[in-house]
């Protein structure tokens, strides 16, 4: 196409250059915008180069980085991580180490709070997984689901999102269901009104602030009637809670106003 500029002298433009299909057949690196920049952590090198290597070859999208311990990936320049937008930690799950594995998630969660967390072990116990949650991972992938989930929760979790596999959850579930009886003593099934309207709030999976907000109460007290409920139903956390009222037919419970 021919156009006059301003002085009058004629001026070709290659519309093909602006064409938003020009480029279709360009070969070369993929956008950045497509690409999902993933740092992953395991001080077994081996381990590390051969699942890095597996995830990149199912998800061409991923640009993996190597590094041995958090440390290490504290130490790497921030031109090598800024791009990095989750963690993936890889660590061999022991009673003895655990405290220093759930330091390790915090200390990232507190230096690089934009970072999605992912925690890949061979535990499979819901009490182990909520606390990696509770100190800033947002995903958990145990060694017994396939290379695809694995690459599709790590995409989860870089969206926002939180994994934990279900069968965590249908196993950890089925054992309370097991150690629950058919029937419990009509004196320890008594809930107050309070203590059904928090019930029926954490049954939606709703945080203490906004049960506070909803009852008009305070917060302190909330838990003190979240506390209350877990001892007359015997459950560890409110995750049980809402576990065992959603799914456990609990026979002679009653409200005392």
């Amino acid at each position: 196409m021919t156009i006059l500029s301003n002085t009058d002298q004629p001026v070709k433009i290659d519309l093909a250059a602006y064409s938003p299909v020009a480029n279709v057949n360009h070969v070369g690196p993929a956008p950045f915008r497509g690409e999902l920049e993933i740092a992953i952590i395991d001080d077994r090198p081996l381990m590390c180069d051969c699942f890095a290597s597996s995830l990149e070859l199912i998800e061409p999208s991923f640009r993996i980085q190597r590094y041995p311990t958090v440390e290490a990936f504290d130490a790497a320049s921030q031109e090598e991580t800024e791009r990095v937008s989750t963690v993936l930690l890889c660590v061999m799950w022991s009673n003895s180490q655990a405290d220093y594995h759930l330091s390790r998630i915090a200390h990232l969660k507190a230096t690089r709070p934009s970072l999605g967390i992912v925690m890949l072990s061979d535990i499979e116990s819901l009490d182990d997984i909520l606390k990696a949650v509770e100190s800033g991972s947002r995903g958990y992938i145990p060694t017994s689901v396939s290379l695809q989930v694995a690459a599709k929760a790590i995409q989860l979790v870089a969206a926002g999102g939180t994994f934990i596999p279900p069968s965590v959850l249908f196993n950890s579930g089925q054992a309370i269901k097991d150690s629950q009886p058919a029937k419990q003593p009509q004196g320890d099934n008594v809930f107050t009104s309070r203590q059904m309207a928090v019930i029926e709030a954490l049954r939606r999976g709703k945080a203490n602030k906004v049960i506070a907000y909803e009852l008009n109460m305070c917060e302190s007290t909330v838990k003190v009637h979240i506390r209350n409920v877990m001892k007359k139903l015997r459950a560890r956390n409110r995750t049980e809670v809402a576990y065992i009222l959603n799914t456990t037919p609990y026979e002679g419970v009653s409200i005392r106003n």
